[in-house]
């Protein structure tokens, strides 16, 4: 790792070349330090292993842990069992490293003048030191805005319902419900009256329990009670996951009678509901300008960062409900954080009168060997896991072999498959039929934890441009081809176009033109050159695929050593089929990723427990 070691001196030398530190890592702790008078080494290596662990999701590194927790992740026996000669000299370099004696190292820290205390005012120093763990301050200040506004929210009862008619409403929507063919269970209910009686609710649950029916049944019971509940605002991460909120939740009310059906709403991305003003220049909405709803429900909450949701949580006005809906069990945000799984897993502490979480486990949808197969890897049974894979049933396929030693053209039915889609896709262009065009757009996916390498998806996404090279000819040349299947890669809001949307070529005359998904949800014409951010769709990562679903499925597992691979990984990836998967994957990698749940290390919980027991309550 020559590339790290100029930017390093003294202390952080070795630890670069034990692979440890990156180059950002060790230039913002530089900075830092710096910026705050300290020239002591241990304090620079305090803060370059804090800027690692924040690149790595977490948003606190604990001096007392961290020289266990990194020695697991260097010397990894999956790792080591496939190590070459860079990484088994990094691993000698690592055996060889010097840490700080943790009580010395805290309070070295403690006394830094690049560290922030307990009595130091926000925005003074670039980390701070709380209760024995080092943070980045901006991330601190976050941790306890989150903790102190759910508080808040969730101990503060809306006005002007009593419980008698909550009740009345629950049940009058329970047999409307019940008259279309959807009968709510248990939980489906105490959720639908909990976010009545509460500002704050989260509706947690895996896939076919029922959460889109559960908001449109929340909806409907505020609406039953209290006449007018206000402006109502749905969002989502990703515009491809509000724009699948808005089709579900329509879909479910379209029976329901006219008095107690929700209206027609638009969804948008979180950012696009706080008002953003582009990167780094924050957001219309906020604590002083809070959003004019009456509701506000946001999907596909385990992709809100830490920061997104300290932001969220400032703009949620005084007479104003929030609902959470997600499953905790699917890949976090990007960025720093997990919010939603801290919420769910500190709830079962703390209750529901403290934090009130509803979670959903009845399946509402057909089992089958899917269902099977999620739920084994959310309970993080592996054995259980294999023997779904290995049962050889119709939905589920397993390819046991590391997927790097394979090719697309002998994975069982899958060339066949996608020169089958791209056919009828060609059939259809032809047609000027665009809505079965862009319909067949997910018919298949291939999801990859990797972009580049042999498990990536540029690799397998030139498999795939060979493997249709007759039904689509000149795939791949860097040209558009009819019938070519492409994806949105950036928000475009005054086209109403969102990050994550798909589409087809259909035309080349007189201009390259796609169908895409419109706000409405039929196919519309747009000149390729008018979407700046339209690519090729082949293959996509599973973090893209987050909020999409297709009809077959083809994961593309890395190899066991991967610090990709983990439970959530797996699980959304299997999660994002509705008919058919095939798992491409050693066992061993199958058995490391069930057995390997993310870890990102959060102070979330411990700030609600501390509250609560200093003060009987978790609020500010």
């Amino acid at each position: 790792m020559p590339d790290l070691i100029p930017v390093a001196a003294g202390v952080l030398v070795p630890f670069c070349r034990a692979g440890v530190l990156e180059a950002a890592d060790v230039h913002l702790a530089r900075l830092v330090c710096r910026a705050g008078g300290e020239s002591s080494p241990d304090v620079e290596l305090a803060a370059a292993l804090t800027v690692r662990e924040l690149r790595l999701g977490s948003v606190q590194m604990d001096p007392a842990t961290i020289r266990e927790q990194v020695t697991q992740q260097i010397l990894d026996p999956a790792v080591m069992a496939s190590a070459g000669p860079a990484e088994l000299a990094a691993a000698t370099e690592f055996g060889e490293l010097e840490w700080p004696d943790p009580d010395r190292w805290l309070a070295e820290l403690d006394a830094s003048p690049a560290v922030a205390g307990p009595m130091t005012p926000p925005n003074r120093r670039a980390l701070r030191l709380d209760d024995g763990l080092l943070h980045p301050e901006r991330y601190w200040q976050d941790e306890q805005q989150v903790a102190a506004l759910t508080a808040a929210l969730a101990e503060d009862p809306p006005a002007g319902l009593d419980g008698s008619a909550v009740e009345a409403a629950v049940r009058a929507v329970d047999l409307a419900l019940a008259e279309t063919g959807t009968v709510l269970d248990p939980a489906q209910i105490r959720a639908s009256e909990q976010a009545c009686r509460r500002r704050l609710s989260i509706l947690a649950g895996g896939p076919g329990t029922g959460k889109t029916t559960t908001v449109c049944a929340i909806l409907a019971v505020l609406r039953r009670a209290l006449g007018d509940p206000g402006p109502v605002r749905l969002a989502a991460p990703s515009g491809k996951a509000a724009a699948r909120l808005r089709d579900a939740v329509a879909e479910v009310s379209v029976g329901l009678p006219a008095a107690i059906r929700p209206p027609a709403v638009e969804a948008t991305t979180v950012h696009s509901l706080l008002g953003s003003r582009g990167p780094g220049r924050g957001f219309s909405h906020g604590r002083h300008d809070p959003l004019a709803a009456g509701v506000v429900i946001v999907d596909e909450a385990s992709m809100l960062s830490l920061p997104m949701a300290a932001r969220l949580l400032e703009a949620i006005g005084p007479s104003t409900r929030l609902v959470l809906v997600g499953d905790p069990g699917q890949l976090v945000s990007v960025d720093a954080g997990s919010v939603l799984t801290d919420v769910v897993a500190s709830a079962a502490d703390l209750g529901p009168d403290r934090l009130p979480v509803t979670t959903l486990t009845s399946n509402h949808r057909s089992g089958g060997a899917i269902a099977r197969l999620a739920e084994a890897v959310r309970r993080g049974d592996h054995e259980a896991a294999l023997d779904v894979l290995e049962a050889e049933d119709p939905s589920v396929r397993f390819v046991g072999v590391d997927a790097a030693t394979v090719a697309l053209e002998s994975l069982p039915g899958v060339a066949g498959q996608v020169r089958s889609v791209a056919s009828r896709m060609v059939e259809a262009v032809d047609l000027s039929d665009d809505v079965t065009a862009l319909g067949l757009v997910d018919e298949h996916r291939l999801l990859c934890a990797h972009r580049q390498g042999p498990y990536g998806v540029e690799a397998w996404s030139r498999q795939l441009d060979a493997a249709l090279s007759d039904v689509l000819p000149g795939l791949g040349r860097g040209r558009w081809v009819l019938g070519e299947p492409v994806i949105v890669n950036r928000n475009m809001r005054q086209l109403e176009i969102n990050n994550g949307d798909c589409g087809v070529v259909v035309s080349q005359d007189p201009v390259p033109t796609v169908v895409l998904p419109s706000g409405s949800g039929a196919a519309r014409r747009l000149p390729c050159a008018l979407v700046a951010s339209l690519r090729p769709l082949q293959a996509m990562t599973v973090h893209k695929a987050q909020g999409s679903q297709f009809n077959r499925v083809t994961v593309v597992l890395p190899p066991p050593e991967s610090p990709l691979l983990t439970r959530e990984l797996i699980y959304t990836a299997i999660t994002r089929a509705r008919a058919g998967l095939m798992v491409v994957g050693s066992r061993e990698s199958v058995v490391r990723a069930v057995a390997q749940p993310s870890l990102r290390r959060s102070g979330l919980g411990r700030i609600w427990n501390l509250r609560t027991q200093r003060g009987g309550q978790i609020g500010p």
